[in-house]
């Protein structure tokens, strides 16, 4: 079974990529689908558990660059 850190990081990479071809808005939604099928073709167990690590994962890939994001109140 291949590390979630590792799928992560190469859902996050695929994501960089495709933002040269997709608006920046539907990033989220192209990680979260690219995170379900990464949990169901390389991750092991039923089905439900797969969709929903895949989901997670995707999550994960696209909120990593969102926190940084964030606003701030400025002074």
């Amino acid at each position: 079974m291949i590390e979630l850190g590792v799928i992560v990081a190469v859902i996050i990479g695929i994501g960089q990529i495709a933002k040269e071809f997709i608006p920046k808005k539907f990033m989220p939604i192209v990680s979260l689908v690219l995170g379900v099928v990464a949990g169901v073709v390389f991750l092991e167990g039923a089905i439900e558990e797969k969709v929903f690590y895949g989901i997670a994962i995707g999550l994960a890939a696209s909120g990593l660059f969102d926190v940084a994001k964030l606003p701030t109140k400025k002074k």
